[in-house]
């Protein structure tokens, strides 16, 4: 495990250390409201209350948020590093077709889609929530542009590929306070293939119950 992600197991245990304390010290403090001053509850000890568990609420969501709401910050340079990744796409031949991906459904009732791909002798297999074909004019699809790309580099890999390609743009946790916080360093935090095919009739759609 990285080092960096023991700030926010710390983070965390001293949390629920906290937790532990306010319950304790909120049950005393009304227990001794009612033995000394025989009163159930005053406005100083509920606004006492109020304040340690607003303190809990804001700590362990700013832990939450950290570990699994902060969003991946591409242009931060802080936050990320970012590589990107060629690869010339080997054509399949079959008695039917010839072509450079696969795609299957998973079910019926599910929009996933399963896209395998060979590349410089390796089996490739990524989903539709980080991949996507294009098979149009342009080499970047809607769906992958929300990544950091470089289109000239993608122009380029079409002339030299004849539009039959894999690129992916990766990104990991840099070892620094921030990510230790959320127990991201050194994990990687998102990547997104596009699978680069001249035309659609290089696609070989299998059906869902082959």
């Amino acid at each position: 495990m990285n080092v960096w992600n023991l700030i926010g197991i710390v983070a965390w245990l001293a949390v629920i250390v906290y937790l532990i304390f306010i319950v304790n010290n909120i049950r005393s403090r009304h227990l001794r409201m009612i033995v000394v001053h025989g009163k159930k509850r005053s406005g100083k000890t509920i606004a006492i209350d109020i304040v340690e568990v607003l303190v809990f609420l804001a700590a362990a969501y700013g832990l939450f948020f950290a570990a699994w709401v902060r969003p991946v910050d591409y242009t931060s340079g802080n936050d990320v590093t970012v590589k990107h990744s060629y690869a010339p796409l080997v054509m399949q031949i079959d008695e039917e077709q010839q072509y450079y991906v696969t795609v299957q459904s998973q079910t019926a009732k599910s929009p996933l889609r399963h896209y395998t791909y060979w590349s410089e002798g390796t089996k490739v297999q990524v989903t539709s929530q980080n991949a996507d074909v294009a098979s149009d004019a342009s080499p970047l699809p809607v769906s992958a542009s929300a990544y950091p790309w470089s289109k000239k580099k993608l122009l380029e890999l079409d002339k030299t590929t004849d539009k039959a390609f894999a690129a992916t743009v990766s990104a990991r946790y840099k070892n620094n306070f921030l990510n230790g916080l959320g127990m991201r360093a050194g994990r990687r935090a998102d990547y997104f293939t596009i699978i680069r095919v001249p035309n659609k009739q290089l696609i070989n759609v299998e059906p869902l119950n082959k």
